[in-house]
């Protein structure tokens, strides 16, 4: 039980909290993406949709996980995946309006604000992963 209220708070600290900005640029990404997907070149808009998608699913996840909303563990699985690859995909490259890649700047506030989420969802992937095939083993 202390293993798992630690890992909570952990995950709390750093990947729900910095996950709590990001939903601030997630929400404005897929606003921001809807409004121009007739103005802007069509994958640039989809692009950016399903991202903050992803991220806005993670968020859910990682709610889910820190503060105990109810969800499906299969669902929450989903989530959880669909979080961790809209962050790598924010992380690795992004392309710009022109079709130029570019990468995001480094430093703490990265590591603390992308890493650190992303290193929390794999972990919970992980776990969830491993919990499902203890259930799989138990039920057969």
């Amino acid at each position: 039980m202390f293993w798992r209220s630690l890992l909570i708070g952990l995950t709390t600290v750093f990947a729900w909290l910095p996950a709590s900005f990001l939903m601030i640029f997630a929400l404005i990404g897929l606003f921001g993406g809807v409004a121009n997907i007739f103005t802007m070149p069509i994958g640039f808009s989809l692009q950016w949709i399903l991202c903050s998608l992803g991220g806005i699913l993670g968020y859910v996840a990682l709610t889910s996980v820190t503060w105990g909303l109810k969800l499906k563990h299969k669902v929450r699985l989903l989530f959880l995946i669909f979080g961790f690859l809209s962050l790598i995909f924010t992380h690795s490259s992004v392309i710009d309006l022109d079709g130029d890649l570019f990468k995001l700047g480094g430093g703490w506030v990265e590591l603390y604000m992308l890493l650190c989420p992303a290193i929390f969802l794999a972990v919970h992937i992980v776990l969830h992963l491993f919990w499902m095939s203890q259930d799989n083993l138990g039920s057969a």
